[in-house]
């Protein structure tokens, strides 16, 4: 089985069925969104849609929470805070009704999936050191654990009784005898100065997580965000992957 996980798609059209083609052309069987459908993008609704349509699972980012009015935007800065504005104004109340079903976490056979951390879900910390992925990997309830929320997509390896190692690759063969957490990067805004979107792709014959970048079309996107009046900052890095 060849199965597709994806996150942080932010109400990016362009980007969101660029990796859908993409999906098709590897063959995928089933599709898993670890959350963060709206924020930052122009177009909430039809990534709603379309992320529903596809996936046989759908986890809640912190994004999401803010849009349905379920936390404080406090903690978010300027332009996130305009962008969470702009999306709350913009959600149709059926989408609306469908995000609140919207999950924390969830579990399959050999992952654990969440959209921050598995300590907390709910909480929206973040995992960016190893000091991080230490303190999380307790609380991993499966082989690996996939995140989103950062935008950066890396694959963190732990052996049993060893301190937590970057695995400097794009794919990984997950070893029963080992726990990882692995972050599968952002569909609608990349964050390590790569402007493409990148998912995961795992192969259930090959014990193989591979992490992929998908090109797509960010003038488009740039374009709707001048449209509807989002701010300049957010238009602006998408092409540099930031």
């Amino acid at each position: 089985m060849r199965i597709g996980f994806f996150s942080d798609v932010h109400a990016n059209l362009p980007a969101l069925q660029a990796f859908l083609e993409d999906s098709k052309s590897e063959n995928l069987d089933e599709l898993y969104f670890l959350g963060d459908a709206v924020g930052y993008g122009p177009d909430p609704n039809e990534c709603v849609e379309l992320i529903v349509e596809n996936a046989q699972k759908c986890l809640m980012g912190n994004h999401d929470y803010a849009a349905l009015g379920l936390m404080e935007t406090t903690c978010f800065n300027n332009f996130a805070e305009e962008a969470i504005e702009f999306t709350q104004k913009t959600l149709s109340p059926k989408n609306r009704q469908v995000m609140m079903d919207f999950e924390l976490e969830c579990f399959l056979k050999d992952f654990h999936l969440v959209h921050a951390t598995p300590l907390k879900p709910n909480h929206w910390d973040y995992i960016m050191t190893l000091e991080d992925a230490e303190d999380n990997f307790p609380h991993v309830k499966r082989l690996v654990c996939l995140i989103g929320h950062s935008h950066f997509p890396v694959i963190v390896a732990k052996e049993n009784g060893t301190m937590s190692e970057i695995v400097h690759d794009t794919s990984v063969r997950i070893e029963k005898e080992n726990k990882y957490i692995i972050n599968i990067g952002s569909i609608g805004q990349p964050r390590d100065k790569n402007p493409d979107s990148c998912y995961l792709i795992y192969d259930s014959d090959k014990r193989e997580a591979k992490l992929k970048r998908v090109k797509y079309d960010i003038k488009a996107t740039q374009k709707r965000m001048r449209d509807v009046g989002l701010p300049d900052y957010l238009i602006q890095r998408l092409e540099k992957g930031r």
